[in-house]
């Protein structure tokens, strides 16, 4: 049997915590799913606040961090609907549940907020850098992260080309208000 390493616990993590939220998160359904005896899990872990704490930074890593990265690789001019695209089809499910984990974990609370607020703060960016002043680049960025988020829980079945759709007539709507020439 091959050893199971740190990323496979946390990509089993990942994927349990969008499949069952929180519950499966216990050590013992994580070395059940994994067929793993605890050992094996504390072998990289110190103790269950310590994977908790990794599992939500390889989450803002891969849906924070990394999207950024991509979006940043991209012409300046694709750059916001990339951002989009990318942003609408991560797993949905993911990101209810760690905002659900987030309500009742302080660990996943600090990192949720951290994320927020480093997306919000890229968000910011991409509109400073079309032209907008900052106060309203960061008042529009606000609202449009409240409703990317709020549509996740308000409409947990909307499809993400649904969400693209909604995200692009945003965009129009900013563009024709505040990006005219």
């Amino acid at each position: 049997m091959a050893r199971f390493s740190k990323q496979d616990w946390l990509d089993l993590g990942l994927t349990r915590l969008s499949r069952e939220g929180a519950s499966g998160l216990t050590v013992e359904a994580l070395c059940s799913a994994a067929a793993r005896t605890r050992g094996s899990f504390y072998h990289h872990f110190k103790d269950h606040d310590a994977f908790l704490e990794q599992l939500l930074l390889a989450w803002k890593q891969r849906n924070t961090l990394d999207v950024a990265d991509a979006i940043m690789q991209q012409p300046e001019e694709k750059r916001a609907q990339t951002l989009s695209d990318i942003a609408n089809m991560l797993d949905q499910d993911l990101e209810r549940a760690v905002r659900k984990l987030a309500q009742s974990n302080p660990i996943a609370r600090g990192i949720v907020q951290d994320v927020d607020e480093v997306r919000t703060e890229f968000v910011v960016g991409l509109y400073c850098n079309m032209g907008l002043e900052e106060t309203l680049a960061r008042e529009i960025a606000q609202l449009e992260y409240a409703a990317y988020v709020g549509s996740q829980i308000i409409w947990p079945g909307m499809t993400a080309s649904d969400r693209i759709r909604l995200d692009q007539r945003f965009a129009s709507m900013v563009a024709k208000a505040f990006l005219k020439d």
